[in-house]
């Protein structure tokens, strides 16, 4: 599956002008990389908006469940935090956000550090079948 990301924007309020007020997905990323269960990443959050990647993205700077995380995450010396988006049909997004967060569960045997768990719902993962003998 191909993504057509746009450009990579600092997480700041000012870069918003530069998010399409259109359907699609994000990524929320720090110039580090951080260890997961397995292997490393900068993915700190990926996500979707149905409607308007502006609007969502502006939300972690205040209203979003991950809004206080986010801000100590960008006050730690040396960590710089961007943002990436690609747009989408709107019936698309939350798909594509599944995906997406599937892929990241496969690589990394977690999910990125700011998503919930919308990875792999119960019972959705029995391709990781668990050998009894």
């Amino acid at each position: 599956m191909r993504i057509n990301w746009l450009k990579e924007y600092p997480f700041e309020r000012n870069s918003l002008i530069n998010v399409p007020e259109e359907p699609g997905i994000y990524q929320i990323l720090q110039s580090e990389e951080y260890q997961r269960y397995k292997n490393t990443t900068r993915i700190l959050k990926i996500g979707a908006s149905e409607s308007s990647l502006r609007s969502e993205i502006e939300n972690h700077f205040i209203r979003h469940t991950v809004a206080n995380r986010l801000a100590r995450i960008r006050n730690q010396k040396g960590i710089k935090v961007t943002f990436i988006c690609a747009l989408t049909d709107s019936g698309e997004a939350i798909k594509l956000e599944k995906h997406l967060l599937k892929e990241f569960e496969d690589h990394h045997w977690d999910l990125p550090l700011l998503n919930s768990t919308r990875g792999y719902t119960r019972g959705e993962d029995g391709h990781y079948k668990i050998n009894k003998e």
